[in-house]
Order: C-alpha cells, then structure tokens, then sequence
C-alpha cells in the first residue's frame, strides 16, 4: 500500500490506496492455495495512527476459470477481521458490490465497538497493528474453487490515516 500523493489524492480525504489485481492471486504470488482457502492482503499501521475511513472501489469483478460464483472481501485487523468493511461479494457471477466503505463495527455508532477508544468513528492505533484484507472464496452455497483459479478482478482499496 503507498501513500497517496497530493496530486493522487485530488479532492478526497483519503491518504493511502492499495490495489488488488486478479496477478496477485496467480500460484507464483500467492503460492498454491487449497480450495476455499481465504488469501490475506496485509498494511501496517504505524502507532499513533486513527483510521478514519476505509472504503473500496470494485474496478473489475472477479471471476475463476471454473463454476465458482462467490468471493467475498472484508476489511478489519487482528482484533476484528471485519471492523472497517463487512463481508461484500466481488465474483461476476453474483450480485457484485462495486463501492462500499465504513460499515464495520469501528464504525458503529450503536455501541462502543472500538477496543482502543470509546469513539466509535474509526479506530485509534496506540500501538502498530496490521490491517487485513481477507479474501475468501465459496463462502456459503457455492461451488468449491482455489483462489488461484481467478482469471480477472481488481480491486482498489482506500484508507484515512491521521498519523499523530
């Protein structure tokens, strides 16, 4: 994941972006994955730092060469893998999600969801954590398929850091 530059970030408020292709999946970035294997994308985030938003833009849905028709994305850490994104289908063969962003419980105003804070509109980091990108095929009632038999997809996904 990079930081985005002024000119990268235009009018948004978003400070880094990080992108997922259908290659990064393939057997020799990934390694071999077993059927229904869920593939974790990972960024540190420094202590000290607030995430404030997290959001994704579906670029091109996923599809596999076989009969799979489900892929799911979440957006957490270690202390909730879906705290920034809840689960959201990004497989042609679904009812693909193309935008989404803040509907983890880091961002739930209901409780205080929030392990470091009692703020419940993103999450403070007062130590480095990593954030995690989960990947995860054949979640529910589909057909059984390896990650690395994707053919197509990217996904961009964009984070609010204020780095104390």
């Amino acid at each position: 994941m990079a930081q985005l530059t002024v000119n990268e970030a235009g009018n948004s408020t978003f400070t880094d972006s990080f992108t997922v292709d259908v290659s990064d999946f393939s057997v020799a970035n990934a390694g071999t994955l077993a059927d229904r294997a869920t593939k974790s994308f990972s960024y540190s985030i420094p202590a000290g730092a607030i995430v404030q938003k997290v959001a994704f833009k579906l670029n091109t849905a996923f599809d596999d060469s076989g009969s799979g028709d489900e892929l799911q994305i979440e957006v957490g850490d270690d202390d909730d893998a879906n705290g920034f994104i809840t689960a959201k289908e990004v497989h042609a063969d679904a009812t693909e999600v193309f935008y989404g962003y803040n509907d983890g419980a880091y961002f739930n105003t209901t409780g205080t969801n929030n392990a470091n804070t009692n703020v419940v509109n993103g999450k403070l980091y007062a130590a480095a954590k990593t954030m995690a990108f989960l990947f995860t095929p054949d979640v529910s009632t589909g057909t059984a398929y390896s990650l690395n038999e994707l053919t197509q997809g990217n996904i961009t996904f964009f984070i609010e850091l204020a780095r104390l």
